[in-house]
């Protein structure tokens, strides 16, 4: 089973001290403790490390250097315990506010070590100063310990090993067949087993390693630790991989098929190509005559062209032996074509200059179109996977917020004999459920905005739409005498949720008038800008504005407000920021106070 990690956050600003249930689990301690900074340093059971964890935090506040350290600690149970911690700060303005962090329990992995340790000297100087890698794991996959052979091989120190699992370090391709090895010795379907893999370098190149695995299990019949032996085979996998790609382009080579081949008499600066190296670009042999490297350069990206030359010198000084570039090339019809090329000096001069050159030419286009299909892909994961960190932090805030209300109110209705103390307290508990039920709403509402948008999306007429809701708030416009401005030119159209376009509208045209200065009528100014990517909607007023020093973190969440308004409730903007998200776009601010605020809601120019 893996550790369980909580979470914690210290506020330097209002000096509240935040655990959440896993890190209260581990300490042991009720849900209703709330530690302070103080009782949480005790909870520490040797000087020393209340000393260091002291030292630690001091640090961190003052330079904002993060640390994970591992701990002992006593609970209020008696029970002693090893945890990890980690932690890291948030500054503003260069003054440490917030400093957060996770806690994780690692007892069992450390009472594991130190019955390794106590068998250690049996082994010791064979498993040190092998030849080869060496290393006991844990079930879990996490190292326990690592001989000095397997620290070079992997690149990490021991230090950094003992951070990571062999999982980390195993290539995706080769993890499905190392984990059912591992299950089948597990389950006493083997004793052992050996098999090639691939780890990644710390510095990102992948090594092959010929890995032996035994499992160690203890009188009960349990499983222990594994031990692992590792031989690097890396040089003798690159020279067979190698000569397979010598075959490789050999045989494309004499085939033909769908390359382009070049011949480059260096010292002449003649070059020699192929029909298929002119047809990648859409021109024949006979359209590039008189053929010169001129005409490579004339038909290569400009920005692509030093990138090229860098490689081909590396190779002419020997630095490399192969020349190899990735670059985009000018097609007849206008397009850029992106092609791999390659290249090999075959015949040197006899004081080293290069004579004969030989090489190939790919088409890549379609490989280098997936590739970007695919950053783009995993940008959009990437980013709702923040949303979704978003929403996790949000829900857990305010349902603990409300839950923590229900508890503290029923341990007092529980105690409380007066019957009049205790329908007040009933009535508080009614206010509460009906809050909670109204945050539920709100968040289901929030989960609603990212599904079904195929659905919502509609060719929507942007001029129209605003006029529309202009009417709509016509009666809020006379009773404020605003004046509003609209720049939008009538055939603007966008790609939008009706539904979506309507809030964003109502909720910024709304919130200028609402948030109006006192001493002026407020003057509104609707317009509209074209981007490469967005279409770029700008509301603006001249009203009281917002602090963005003080607010502009927070501007967006949920239950915020700013302002005295009594009609604030701190949504509209949360809801409208998660609406123009989930349709692609984004949303931005520019306030100062006492002269007004400007809104920019980016919409995808499709």
């Amino acid at each position: 089973m893996l550790p369980t990690i909580g979470i914690w956050e210290l506020n330097l600003k209002t000096g509240l001290l935040e655990w959440d249930f896993v890190t209260k689990s581990i300490y042991e301690i009720k849900d209703n403790y709330f530690p302070d900074l103080d009782s949480a340093i005790n909870f520490y059971a040797v000087p020393k490390y209340r000393e260091r964890i002291t030292t630690l935090t001091q640090n961190l506040i003052t330079t904002g250097d993060s640390f994970v350290e591992r701990f002992e600690i006593l609970t209020p149970k008696g029970n002693t315990k090893w945890v990890e911690s980690s932690a890291q700060a948030d500054f503003e303005n260069g003054e440490c506010v917030l400093i957060y962090g996770t806690f994780q329990d690692i007892t069992t992995h450390q009472t594991l070590l130190e019955t390794v340790q106590l068998n250690e000297e049996k082994f010791q100087k064979a498993f040190e100063f092998a030849p080869i890698g060496m290393a006991l794991v844990s079930t879990a996959g996490n190292w326990i310990k690592v001989n000095e052979q397997l620290c070079k091989i992997t690149g990490y120190s021991e230090e950094e090993l003992m951070g990571l699992t062999f999982q980390d370090l195993t290539h995706p391709n080769d993890l499905d067949k190392d984990l059912a090895l591992v299950n089948q010795m597990l389950s006493k379907e083997i004793d052992n087993y050996e098999m090639q893999k691939r780890y990644f370098h710390k510095k990102g190149y992948i090594v092959w390693v010929h890995l032996t695995v035994s499992l160690v299990w203890n009188n009960e019949g349990e499983p222990l630790y594994f031990i692992s032996q590792l031989n690097d085979i890396t040089e003798r996998k690159k020279a067979s991989e190698e000569l397979q790609r010598e075959q490789q382009r050999l045989f494309q080579t004499i085939e033909g098929t769908n390359i382009g081949t070049w011949e480059w008499h260096i010292q002449e600066n003649v070059i020699i190509y192929n029909e298929r190296w002119a047809g990648i670009v859409g021109y024949t042999l006979e359209e590039l005559k008189p053929i010169s490297k001129q005409i490579w350069n004339d038909l290569v990206h400009p920005d692509d062209l030093e990138m090229s030359n860098i490689a081909l010198e590396k190779c002419f000084s020997r630095q490399t032996e192969y020349y190899e570039c990735e670059y985009r090339m000018k097609h007849k019809n206008g397009d850029w074509v992106w092609v791999n090329d390659k290249g090999k000096v075959i015949d040197w001069s006899f004081d080293g200059k290069p004579i004969l050159m030989l090489g190939t030419h790919a088409d890549i286009t379609h490989r280098k179109n997936s590739e970007q299909e695919l950053k783009n892909t995993l940008d959009l994961v990437s980013e709702q996977n923040k949303r979704l960190i978003n929403f996790t932090h949000i829900t857990s805030h305010n349902l603990r917020s409300h839950i923590g209300n229900f508890q503290m109110l029923l341990n007092l209705l529980l105690e409380e004999t007066d019957e009049l103390k205790k329908k007040e307290l009933t009535e508080f508990l009614l206010t509460i459920a009906n809050d909670l039920q109204e945050t539920i709403h709100y968040l289901n509402e929030v989960l609603q905005i990212q599904t079904n948008l195929n659905q919502q999306v509609k060719k929507i007429n942007l001029f129209n739409e605003i006029e529309k809701i202009l009417v709509s708030i016509s009666g809020l416009i006379i009773e404020s005498s605003a004046i509003i401005h609209t720049d939008v030119p009538l055939n603007t159209y966008i790609n939008y949720s009706p539904e979506y376009i309507e809030s964003v509208l109502l909720n910024l045209l709304t919130n200028a008038i609402k948030y109006r200065h006192p001493d002026r009528n407020p003057v509104i100014y609707i317009r509209t800008q074209d981007s490469e990517k967005y279409i770029i909607l700008q509301i603006e007023d001249n009203g009281i504005g917002i602090d963005l020093n003080l607010h502009g973190q927070k501007l967006f969440g949920m239950y915020k407000t700013f302002h005295t308004n009594k009609d604030a409730r701190g949504l509209g903007l949360f809801i409208i920021k998660n609406q123009i998200e989930a349709m692609g776009g984004k949303i931005e601010v520019e306030s100062e106070v006492d002269k007004g605020t400007t809104f920019k809601v980016y919409i995808k120019n499709q």
